[in-house]
């Protein structure tokens, strides 16, 4: 039986959530760092594609991954950006009571990466290409101020 994420529009089956794949991925790249080197952009991409951050870290967030990605940031780099960011004095999860955010039909969940990866390398790659198109297709969810 398949249900349908609410969050991301992901399909799971046999009782497996984004959430219990997301749990299986913190694992991995906290256990083995072949699979570790990627954890910012797990955590981003999910935290995005899951209505997790607050209006001003998915602004945060939106450039974070393009630093990263496209000017070559490394994640070190990253995280001292953060320490500066809106994180630290507003918080980063998004508040109960906060508008809706619209919805975005992703290309790529964290269930394609459960699907299709066979090992570390494979992985990373995948998080990767999840990486850029969260960052490609999450224009709607900046919101501007």
């Amino acid at each position: 039986m398949s249900e349908t994420c609410t969050r991301c529009g992901a399909v799971t089956h046999l009782g497996e959530t984004c959430e219990s794949i997301f749990g299986e991925f913190m694992a991995l790249e906290f256990t083995d760092p072949a699979y570790g080197r990627v954890h910012f952009l797990t955590v981003a991409c999910y935290m995005v594609q899951h209505e997790g951050y607050s209006d001003e870290l998915y602004v945060w967030v939106q450039t974070a991954l393009r630093k990263y990605l496209e000017e070559g940031h490394t994640t070190e780099m990253i995280r001292r950006d953060a320490a500066h960011g809106p994180g630290r004095i507003k918080g980063i999860s998004r508040p109960a009571d906060a508008k809706s955010l619209p919805k975005v039909a992703w290309s790529m969940t964290i269930v394609d990466i459960a699907a299709q990866m066979l090992d570390a390398e494979s992985y990373c790659k995948l998080i990767e290409r999840w990486g850029h198109t969260t960052l490609k297709e999450m224009g709607p969810l900046v919101l501007k101020r």
